[in-house]
């Protein structure tokens, strides 16, 4: 039988394995990370990857450098890919609307070339150039 957890009395889980096997079994209560946590070995918890990141004070593309965890908030480090600059934030597991917003930058190139590669046959092409 699966251990019920009392929100009013939950914290957080003590390690980052219990954090994931936590939004495992509790996908609800952790939609806000899962873009960014999972599981999958090859991605070794985004570590390189790019990330579009998004906060009250601006936007960029980032690369994610390191990932820690300590009592309940998850600690990033970054660098802009345009300036070099990098950016330490931490997201509280248990915040529900964090002050930062990380998508996959893949995700973001993917969709914006399928929405660029519709199908345009010659004709319409010409047409388009010949106005």
């Amino acid at each position: 039988m699966e251990k019920e957890t009392n929100n009013s009395t939950y914290q957080y889980p003590s390690t980052f394995d219990e954090l994931i096997d936590d939004m495992q079994n509790h996908a609800d209560r952790y939609k806000h990370l899962q873009i960014i946590l999972n599981r999958k070995i090859e991605h070794s918890l985004g570590l390189g990857q790019k990330y579009f990141v998004v906060n009250n004070i601006g936007f960029g593309v980032y690369q994610l450098n390191d990932v820690d965890y300590s009592n309940g908030k998850i600690y990033m480090t970054l660098t802009n890919t345009s300036t070099g600059n990098t950016a330490e934030i931490s997201l509280d597991v248990n915040n529900e609307h964090p002050e930062h917003f990380l998508i996959c930058w893949n995700d973001i190139k993917q969709m914006a070339y399928a929405e660029s590669t519709i199908d345009y046959t010659n004709d319409e092409l010409l047409e388009q150039e010949n106005k």
